[in-house]
């Protein structure tokens, strides 16, 4: 049995999952983190997002949020390579190596991360729902 096919209306509003709209997300939010949008970090960045950084700590949506909304991080520069995206179904993975630097309250930081994203593609668009930083040395 076949799914009903979309009206050509559905067609053009919801495009269908696949690894460059993904990537495009990726990197949507690396924009939105390099400029402090907390806007857009509320689109992409899913309510029940968890997270682990570098130090193993746990992440959550409101604490990403509250930290770019009250200025504790200020990134000056986000750089990316190595960026490879995979969709599954409705489900996509994102990884790559980024360059971070800027501050965090009064500290400077200067680091390089591997990242594995999790998204899922809900309401239309990708929303990351898990991450995983691990520190890379210099």
């Amino acid at each position: 049995m076949t799914s009903p096919r979309p009206t050509l209306g559905e067609a053009e509003t919801r495009p269908p999952p696949d690894d460059a709209s993904l990537l495009a997300s990726a990197q949507r939010l690396a924009e939105a983190e390099r400029h402090g949008d907390v806007r857009t970090l509320e689109l992409i960045i899913a309510p029940d997002y968890v997270g682990y950084d570098p130090a193993g700590r746990h992440q959550d949506r409101a604490g990403v949020l509250r930290a770019y909304t009250d200025g504790r991080v200020r990134v000056s520069v986000l750089g990316q390579t190595d960026m490879l995206a995979r969709v599954i179904g409705e489900v996509g993975v994102v990884t790559g190596v980024s360059e971070y630097q800027g501050r965090q309250g009064d500290e400077r930081f200067d680091f390089w991360l591997r990242f594995l994203d999790v998204y899922a593609w809900r309401d239309a668009r990708w929303q990351l729902i898990a991450s995983q930083d691990t520190r890379l040395p210099r």
